[in-house]
């Protein structure tokens, strides 16, 4: 068989005591994860879930091999990864829990002991970061069909040659054919894509970008600048001769007047992002110079600092001064109560990715302790802002990366593993990629339908609440009816003629039921995750924008 002969993925069956064994390892994996819920090692909140309902409607599309899913600095991807896996283990999906990898190009041991923690521990031997995925990744992925593979912060290590290209190389994955006849699903994670976005934007209908909306309470770069915690990084490293510069001893200075205007109350840990080698020591020698009696911690890759919050949790003693040197880039959340000024390294030509994910990045999220200042490149949270508003489609902000071009006015990405040119059989002239309002077409009609979105709440009052203040201008109407129970208490839901009471796995089957883009925009349904347990309730408010 030949890519000619075959456009979609082919789905793989399991019969008899097979399939009785991937049913029962699936429900283990679920109550992994619930159990998670409940040691609050890993809590799934509902905007998590709601892109996670988005991702596994869209591969009901067997076109659709990759999707790319974009949420902002710390607003909850790991979360929404495990989401995603419960969702897509929750529906009549067939899939073995050993055919799941999570991966990252990331060589971080604090990842993935981070990831492993918070995922069930039936996938703890399939999360991999760099060192290991041209080992155990690529022969666990080699014989497998039907794989669902999660990458996060696909923005490291993603150009050609580099270690993720070469592993999907040796693991079969650069191949349409392949993809198409193992059965082989990509969910790509990160907050600044740079190049690959661009790339995979070419494989058109074997592609899908969805946004993943951050939670309520969620604190942006964008916001961050507007609220005046942000000003514009300087040099802070350099000597002229044995002479102090005195324009780089005036940009620490400025420090000691924000210290003393913002951090007097108590004493913080001001992190300050250096240059390597001698630039390191250098700017430590400046600083002693104005502060005499600050504390001064040196946080590298020859630390004995195995983890900084052991030492964040704790408020320090005096003013303290954590230098730090190619940490702290991505996917580490921190400590943030005792966290006072944030400064990153300045340079005259900054990569946008490496500011939005550096110490800008690492304030962002739900525990902003409403004080911290970060000195960064104010141009690149502009630009950040800018591609999220506009879905990253507006191809003509100057976006600077190590994985991106700008040539002609246009943005593009270059040559990262996504790139078409690097996928065997992928030609440029497929269809147009799908977005979050794109069709879909159900492969068991002539029919091309919209992916509805799905708003889930454990009250129907907390439904008619979100309906009041989001939909209700948008969409119009008088929003959910009330509804009563049963005489057994349970809630029923009416759908194509038949009554009763509906799984959460029946509801997603029938999301698209009497719903259309002209007519009725919206339904609200009851569920249950176990028809037999009461408490189990959910409401679906089902709808188009």
């Amino acid at each position: 068989m030949t890519y000619m002969d075959i456009n979609h993925r082919i789905l793989h069956t399991y019969q008899g005591k097979e399939s009785e064994k991937v049913k029962n390892n699936k429900q283990i994996t679920l109550l992994q994860i619930d159990n998670l819920r409940l040691d609050e090692e890993a809590v799934i909140h509902d905007n998590q879930s709601e892109t996670a309902y988005k991702i596994v409607g869209k591969f009901t599309d067997k076109k659709i091999i990759n999707q790319m899913v974009l949420g902002q600095t710390q607003s909850g991807k790991t979360g929404c990864m495990l989401a995603t896996i419960q969702a897509y283990l929750s529906s009549d999906n067939m899939i073995p829990i050993e055919n799941v990898f999570v991966i990252t190009g990331l060589s971080s041991v604090d990842w993935k002991a981070q990831t492993i923690a918070r995922f069930p521990q039936s996938m703890e031997e399939r999360i991999f970061h760099r060192s290991d995925l041209r080992d155990k990744f690529v022969t666990q992925v080699l014989e497998t069909s039907n794989i669902l593979i999660i990458m996060d912060e696909i923005q490291i290590a993603s150009k050609k040659d580099q270690t993720i290209y070469k592993a999907f190389e040796d693991a079969g994955l650069l191949s349409i054919e392949n993809l198409f006849k193992e059965d082989i699903k990509i969910v790509e994670f990160s907050a600044t894509p740079n190049g690959t976005i661009y790339d995979l934007m070419e494989w058109k209908s074997h592609s899908s970008l969805v946004l993943s909306q951050p939670g309520d309470g969620y604190i942006s770069s964008k916001l961050l600048l507007e609220e005046r915690k942000v000003k514009e990084f300087k040099e802070l490293c350099g000597r002229m001769g044995e002479e102090v510069n005195k324009d780089i001893m005036e940009n620490i200075k400025e420090i000691e007047v924000d210290i003393e205007n913002h951090f007097s109350d108590k004493a913080y840990y001001h992190f300050i992002r250096t240059k390597s080698s001698a630039g390191q020591e250098q700017t430590l020698q400046n600083f002693r110079i104005i502060f005499e009696n600050a504390e001064f911690i040196i946080y590298d890759q020859k630390s004995e600092i195995k983890d900084i919050n052991d030492i964040l949790v704790n408020q320090p003693e005096k003013q303290t001064f954590i230098f730090v040197k190619e940490m702290l880039r991505c996917a580490k959340t921190l400590e943030k109560e005792h966290i006072g000024i944030m400064y990153d390294r300045y340079s005259k030509r900054p990569d946008d990715s490496v500011i939005i994910q550096g110490f800008v990045g690492r304030l962002t999220g739900y525990d902003y302790n409403q004080k911290s200042l970060c000195y960064t490149h104010i141009p690149s949270i502009e630009k950040y802002s800018q591609l999220w508003d506009t879905n990253f489609e507006d191809t003509k902000v100057e976006w600077q990366s190590h994985s991106t071009t700008f040539k002609n006015g246009v943005l593009s990405g270059k040559n990262t593993f996504n790139s078409v040119d690097n996928i065997d059989g992928l030609s440029n002239d497929s269809s147009s990629v799908t977005s979050e309002e794109a069709p879909i077409k159900d492969e068991k009609s002539s029919k091309t339908e919209i992916e509805p979105l799905i708003i889930k709440r454990k009250t129907l009052e907390e439904i008619k609440e979100y309906y009041n203040q989001n939909l209700k201008d948008k969409i119009g109407g008088r929003g959910p009816n009330k509804k009563k129970p049963n005489s057994e208490g349970f809630y029923e839901a009416k759908i194509n003629g038949v009554t009763k009471v509906f799984s959460s796995d029946d509801m997603f089957k029938q999301r698209r039921w009497a719903l259309n883009t002209k007519g009725l925009k919206s339904r609200c349904s009851p569920c249950y995750t176990d028809v037999s347990d009461k408490s189990s309730l959910e409401w679906w408010l089902i709808y188009y924008e």
